[in-house]
């Protein structure tokens, strides 16, 4: 949570400006998605990969010089104290080009083997690799962040901001509060369509935990539907995110209190970077 409203404004600002740079980059994909024919994919994938690589460098970039220009102002309104933010620097083409390859592949090829027509398999594959573009541009405002974060003599950390009505592992993520820069775990974890931002945290943020107001309300979800996964004999046993899990199911079932009997919800809300 920022120090003050007109910090919070900037986040605010920050946040519809990467928002403002994914839409663009989404629009150009859009476009593009057009030269893949799924019944010559041998033919077609690869040349849709490398124009839509450059699609996401750019984004990449725009995201980037966004949050500098947001980390600069911030610091300042915050009363810390000028200081110069490097865009991040994006990673190597080929890596670029190989996940959204690997991501557009995925999506036509799991439809297909789902039974899907040609068509539906394309769009299936359309939104798995905007997933992907999502996630590439958005990189750049949010390496940006928190690598300024690491050479910030004066922050603590950064908390996740979160955007809209977010997936369980977002709300789980933000629950925690800031990330210290000294954690192993400082760098900021995304899934596939993924819209949250890295908020910096100085000394003296409201409540000493520089979590911004909704993280308190994520923890206390996150505590409730452990409590409710108890008593209510839905406790997950069989898998390596339990807790996530027990989440999950509590907001499919429209937020129980523990006790209350409700019946159990196989839904996933995609928000387990796992399965991307």
């Amino acid at each position: 949570m920022a120090l003050t409203a007109a910090g919070a404004a900037l986040t605010r600002a920050n946040q519809a400006a990467q928002l403002a740079a994914r839409a663009r980059s989404l629009q150009g994909l859009l476009a593009l998605w057009r030269i893949v024919d799924v019944t010559d994919l041998k033919g077609t994938i690869d040349t849709f990969a490398r124009a839509a690589a450059l699609l996401a460098g750019e984004g990449f970039a725009q995201s980037a010089v966004s949050a500098a220009n947001y980390y600069s102002l911030f610091r300042r309104v915050e009363g810390i104290g000028a200081l110069i933010v490097p865009a991040a620097v994006p990673p190597p083409a080929e890596a670029i080009i190989g996940d959204l390859r690997g991501a557009a592949l995925k999506g036509i090829i799991d439809g297909r083997r789902a039974g899907m027509n040609v068509d539906r398999a394309k769009a299936n594959g359309l939104v798995r690799v905007s997933g992907a573009l999502t996630k590439q541009v958005l990189a750049g405002g949010r390496m940006t962040i928190t690598g300024a974060v690491i050479d910030d003599r004066k922050a603590l950390g950064w908390a996740r901001v979160t955007a809209g009505e977010p997936c369980a592992f977002c709300r789980a993520l933000a629950a925690r509060g800031p990330v210290y820069k000294s954690e192993r775990t400082a760098d900021f974890q995304a899934h596939d369509h993924d819209a949250c931002v890295p908020e910096p945290v100085y000394e003296g943020t409201p409540g000493k935990t520089g979590a911004p107001a909704a993280a308190a309300a994520y923890a206390d979800e996150f505590r409730t539907a452990q409590a409710w996964a108890r008593t209510s004999g839905t406790m997950s046993q069989d898998t390596s995110n339990n807790a996530l899990n027990n989440y999950r199911r509590w907001l499919d079932n429209g937020r129980p209190e523990p006790g209350q009997t409700t019946a159990p919800s196989a839904g996933n809300d995609g928000g387990n970077p796992g399965g991307n």
